[in-house]
């Protein structure tokens, strides 16, 4: 293929937006993936790495594809519905294509009928799930996701991994900032461990335990052993939850294998459903001007807002473009 960057850092190169989404799409390509469906995956890691969360951005690719090439897939279907709620059969698609789809379902039946429930199973991976509930946002509906997912996550005071990393998303429709709320509830996710393996630097003391449950700050032994969830019991108690929302209540694996039967909840409001739309927004606006007014500590310049900071980075990579590292860019362009 011919060259999409230029050269200047000794480990990084620089990549427009335009090029850096055709790299993606012609890479998910060749492994088989639909040109349609490999567009929507493109745009989901593109936007990770244009809000800077790398961890879930193009070092995913490799990882996508070689999963996708392997296994065996059927149609992503409506399998159950009563009332507002809706179970979808993932047909072991991409988790991203899945999510993205069970979004677009979530927030039409939302428009249709004030409110929707749709569960998730038999797929994988996500990415970064505010992705999806943005997408709600911007349809000015409010979006909530829950996510189960492989054992990475000891119980407190435990050292085995038995929950998943489990990431909790909402996005609200405002006038102002982007109020986009993501969170894993691991003190560590698989994709930092990724990029600290990349880089070889080690992880923070106290946060991850290697296979036979010692203390350790080895990225590699941390994926292969299990790390706490974040801020203690807090962590733990949100994680079990979500474990119980997106997996046991939707059919999918409560303990799912690597890659294998994870399970999503979306709960989508359209908020006119109890208030008119301007109202709802010019009182979340009002909340948000008054937190962000709020007396600051000593030292700190600005309080920010859940995903405001996550969009200034993207409107700056939107002007500048992207820097991958060069032996990822190697892996992708073979």
């Amino acid at each position: 293929m011919s060259k999409l960057y230029s050269e200047g850092w000794s480990d990084n190169v620089h990549i427009s937006i335009a090029d850096a989404r055709q790299l993606a799409e012609t890479f998910l390509a060749k492994g088989g993936i639909a040109p349609t469906d490999a567009a929507i995956i493109a745009d989901i890691l593109l936007e990770a790495e244009l809000r800077g969360r790398k961890t879930h951005g193009f070092i995913r690719l490799t990882g996508i594809k070689s999963r996708y090439e392997q296994g065996e897939r059927t149609d992503i279907q409506v399998d159950e519905e009563k009332g507002p709620c809706v179970r979808i059969d993932g047909g072991n698609q991409p988790g991203y294509l899945v999510a993205y789809r069970a979004m677009e379902l979530a927030i039409a039946r939302a428009n249709q009928s004030g409110a929707s429930i749709v569960g998730v199973y038999n797929t994988s991976h996500c990415g970064m799930a505010g992705y999806y509930v943005d997408m709600a946002r911007k349809a000015d509906v409010i979006g909530l996701l829950f996510v189960d997912c492989l054992p990475r996550i000891t119980p407190e005071g435990g050292t085995e991994a038995i929950l998943g990393t489990n990431p909790i998303a909402v996005g609200i429709p405002s006038n102002t900032v982007p109020l986009l709320f993501d969170m894993s509830t691991a003190a560590i996710t698989n994709g930092d461990l990724l990029v600290a393996m990349q880089e070889s630097t080690p992880i923070a003391e106290g946060i991850a335990f290697d296979p036979e449950g010692e203390p350790t700050t080895d990225a590699d032994a941390a994926l292969k052993g299990s790390v706490r969830p974040f801020g203690g019991h807090k962590g733990f108690g949100l994680a079990l939850i979500t474990q119980i929302l997106a997996g046991a209540l939707v059919n999918a694996a409560t303990i799912p294998p690597p890659g294998k039967n994870y399970g999503l909840l979306i709960v989508a409001i359209d908020p006119t459903s109890f208030v008119p739309l301007a109202q709802f927004k010019t009182e979340v606006d009002t909340l948000i001007a008054h937190i962000k007014e709020n007396r600051r500590e000593a030292g700190v310049a600005e309080i920010l807002i859940p995903g405001e900071r996550a969009y200034r980075q993207r409107e700056v990579h939107l002007a500048n473009g992207i820097h991958l590292e060069d032996t990822l860019l190697n892996q992708l362009t073979y």
